[in-house]
C-alpha cells in the first residue's frame, strides 16, 4: 500500500516508504533507517495524540512491547511516546496477517496450524513471564513469517500488578476473540485471558470461522460469556483443545506447560477437515427404582436473600419450590459493558450463521401440545388416580402415565437426585476450588457440571435416555426440571449453558415425537423459540407476578403449580380465565399420604 498525500515522509529518522495499514487510533509504515534497517512504524493519529488517556495508553503499548522479548514477538527497536505525534518503531516482520491469510488461502492445515499453535503457546509464554497479558489476541494480531507465527500489537495489554487501562466508559476489545471475564472484568484478567483468546484463534485458523460470532458485537459478547463455542469442522486433537481453552471457567483452561505438550499432539501433515463428532453412547439402562423421585418439602420465605458468592438477587426467595427466581445482577451488567464497549470494538468480515450448539431442528415424529385452559394435576412426587375431569398430568419418569389424558413426563435435567450422584461419572459432578461437590442444599442434590460442551454432550446422553423411556411409556412430553440451576449457582454457571444443554434435550424429545417444557426460568423465556421449547410449567408464577410473562410467552399454553393459598388464589382472580392452574403440598404426595393438597379454580 503507497504512501497517501499528507502522509510523512519520515518519523524519528525514519524514512517512511509505504503503509503497511491502518486503524482507528493510528497507521502503521514501512520505515528504513539510514543503514537499511526495516522496521515497522505506528505512529499516532493525530486527534488522539492532543488525548492524554490515549498518550497514556500509548505509552502503555511501548512499555509492554519493549519488556517482552521472544522468537514469536516482534521486539521493539525505537520509540518516542511523548512526540508531537507519538510513534513506536519494531521490527519489520514480512509476511500476512493470520486473518489475511485464512482470508485469501482458506484454513491452514497440517505442518502450517501445528507450527502456528506452538508458536503462540511460546510468544504468551514470553508475554505472561515478564508478568504481562496481551489482552487482544486476535488473527489480524498474528503475523505469518516464514519461520513462524509474530505476535504484534500490545495496545490494550496490561501488567498483571497494574491496573488495566480502560477508555473513559468503554471496554477495549475484540468480541470474537475476548474471554468471558473481559466482559465481566476487565480489571481482573489473568493470562487464562490469552488462552481462551488463542482457543478461539486455533479455531478460526483451521475452519475460518470463529466459534463466538453473533449478528452485533452485544450478542458476540452473550455467546462469549453464556454460550458453547460453535467448533464445527474442527476435528481432533485440536476440538478437545480448544475446548479446554474455551472454558468459561478461567481455572479450568490449561497452563501454558499443559498448553504445549497438547498442541506437540497435532499432526505434523495435511489431514482434511471436518466434523469431529465425538461418539457417546448411553450406558445401560439403570433399574426404574434406581430413579425413584424422593419426598420432597418446599420451604418458601418471600423476601430478598443472597445468590450463591455472595451477591445480594433482587426480588427472590429463599428455599427451593423447586425453584427460585433469581435476577442476577452480574448478568445485567456484564451485558451493559458489552453494549457500552460497541464503540471501542473492531469486527473482521467473517461470519458464520450456525448456531454455537446444537438448536431445534426439524421433528421427525409428531410433536402435541397439552390443550389449554384444562383441569390438571402435578403428581411428581408420586402418582394416584386423577381426578374426574383433569385432562393433564405430569408424573415421574419413573411412573406410568395415566390413561385418556395427556401424559408429561418429569425428569431431574440439572441436578442429580438425592443420594444417586453414584449413578453419575465423578467429573459431571459441579464441584468448587476445593474439589468438593456443589449441593442445592434444599434438596441435597449434587448439581451436574455444564460448563463444557463435552459434558453437557455426556449428560444428554443419560436424559435422552430416560426421554426415550418416556415415550416408550407413551408419554406425549417431557419436562426436564430445574432449568434454573444457574441462577442458584452464577458464580459457577451460566445462562447459556443451561439453554445449550436445554438444546440437545429438546432436539431428542422432537425426535421421539414428544413436546418438551420449560420449567420455570422466567429470564430465559426470550430464548424459548432457539432453545425449542413448546409450552410452560410454571410453579407460583401468581405469587411472583410472572404469569403474565409466560403465558405472553407461549400464547396462554401455561400449567401452574402454586403451593399457598395466597398464590392459588391470586392465580384463580387473575388467570382462571386462561390457563391451567392447581394447587399442590409442597411435597407433591400422593393423596391419601400427610400432608396431601389438591385444589382447582
Amino acid at each position: 500500500m503507497s504512501l497517501s498525500l499528507g502522509d510523512p515522509e519520515s518519523i524519528g529518522g525514519y524514512a517512511l516508504v509505504d503503509r503497511l495499514g491502518s486503524g482507528g487510533m493510528g497507521i502503521v509504515y514501512l520505515g528504513r533507517s539510514d543503514s537499511g534497517r526495516q522496521v515497522a512504524v505506528k505512529v499516532v493519529h493525530a486527534p488522539y495524540a492532543q488525548d492524554e488517556e490515549f498518550r497514556t495508553r500509548f505509552r502503555q503499548e511501548v512499555a509492554a512491547a519493549r519488556r517482552v522479548s521472544g522468537a514469536f514477538t516482534a521486539p521493539v527497536v525505537d520509540a518516542d511516546p511523548d512526540a508531537e505525534q507519538p510513534w513506536m518503531a519494531t521490527l519489520y516482520v514480512p509476511g500476512r496477517t493470520l486473518s489475511d491469510t485464512v482470508a485469501k488461502d482458506g484454513p491452514l492445515r497440517g505442518r502450517e496450524l501445528r507450527v502456528l499453535a506452538l508458536g503462540l503457546v511460546e510468544a504468551l509464554r514470553d508475554i505472561h513471564r515478564v508478568g504481562m497479558v496481551h489482552r487482544d489476541l486476535k488473527p489480524s494480531n498474528v503475523l505469518m513469517a516464514e519461520d513462524g507465527p509474530r505476535v504484534i500489537d500490545f495496545g490494550i495489554s496490561y501488567a498483571v500488578d497494574n491496573e488495566a487501562l480502560t477508555m473513559t466508559g468503554r471496554l477495549i476489545g475484540t468480541p470474537p476473540f475476548m474471554s468471558p471475564e473481559q466482559f465481566a472484568a476487565p480489571r481482573e484478567v489473568t493470562g487464562a485471558s490469552d488462552v481462551f483468546s488463542l482457543g478461539s484463534v486455533l479455531v478460526y485458523a483451521a475452519t475460518g470461522n470463529r466459534p463466538f460470532d453473533g449478528s452485533s458485537p452485544y450478542l458476540t459478547g452473550y455467546q462469549v460469556m453464556y454460550e458453547a463455542p460453535d467448533l464445527s469442522g474442527v476435528a481432533e486433537p485440536l476440538r478437545s483443545i480448544a475446548e479446554r481453552c474455551l472454558d468459561k471457567t478461567p481455572a479450568a483452561r490449561p497452563g501454558l506447560e499443559e498448553l504445549r505438550r497438547m498442541v506437540r499432539e497435532l499432526p505434523d501433515s495435511d489431514v482434511p477437515a471436518g466434523v469431529s463428532v465425538v461418539p457417546v453412547s448411553p450406558g445401560p439402562a439403570d433399574s426404574p427404582e434406581a430413579h425413584r423421585r424422593a419426598s420432597r418439602t418446599h420451604p418458601f420465605t418471600p423476601g430478598p436473600a443472597a445468590d450463591e458468592g455472595g451477591t445480594e438477587a433482587v426480588g427472590t426467595r429463599t428455599g427451593h419450590g423447586p425453584r427460585r427466581r433469581r435476577v442476577i445482577i452480574g448478568i445485567a451488567a456484564a451485558l451493559a459493558v458489552t453494549a457500552v464497549s460497541v464503540a471501542a470494538v473492531r469486527l473482521g468480515s467473517h461470519h458464520d450463521d450456525a448456531s454455537p450448539s446444537p438448536g431445534p431442528k426439524e421433528s421427525a415424529a409428531t410433536v402435541t401440545l397439552p390443550p389449554k385452559h384444562v383441569q390438571w394435576d402435578y403428581q411428581i412426587g408420586g402418582a394416584y388416580p386423577l381426578a374426574a375431569g383433569a385432562r393433564v398430568v405430569s408424573r415421574d419418569h419413573d411412573s406410568e402415565p395415566a390413561p385418556g389424558v395427556y401424559n408429561i413426563c418429569n425428569i431431574n435435567a440439572f441436578q442429580a437426585q438425592k443420594g444417586e450422584e453414584h449413578d453419575w461419572d465423578s467429573d459431571l459432578l459441579l464441584r468448587d476450588a476445593k474439589a468438593d461437590v456443589l449441593y442445592d442444599k434444599d434438596w441435597g442434590e449434587a448439581i451436574l457440571d455444564i460448563r463444557t460442551a463435552a459434558k453437557r454432550q455426556r449428560i444428554a446422553a443419560k436424559l435422552n435416555s430416560w426421554i426415550d423411556e418416556c415415550a416408550a411409556k407413551g408419554y406425549k412430553a417431557v419436562e426436564p426440571d430445574n432449568y434454573d440451576v444457574f441462577t442458584r449457582f452464577p458464580k459457577y454457571l451460566k445462562a447459556g449453558q443451561a439453554e445449550a444443554l436445554m438444546r440437545l434435550l429438546s432436539a431428542h424429545a422432537h425426535d421421539k415425537g414428544l413436546a418438551i417444557a420449560q420449567k420455570n426460568a422466567a429470564e430465559l423465556l426470550s430464548d424459548r423459540a432457539s432453545v425449542g421449547l413448546d409450552f410452560a410449567v410454571a410453579e407460583e408464577c401468581a405469587e411472583w407476578n410472572e404469569c403474565g410473562e409466560f403465558a405472553e410467552a407461549y400464547g396462554d399454553n401455561v400449567l401452574v403449580v402454586e403451593y399457598t393459598a395466597k398464590g392459588m388464589a391470586k392465580a384463580c382472580t387473575d388467570w382462571g380465565g386462561t390457563l391451567s392452574i392447581v394447587r399442590r403440598d409442597a411435597s407433591v404426595v400422593p393423596k391419601g399420604a400427610g400432608g396431601y393438597v389438591h385444589q382447582t379454580c
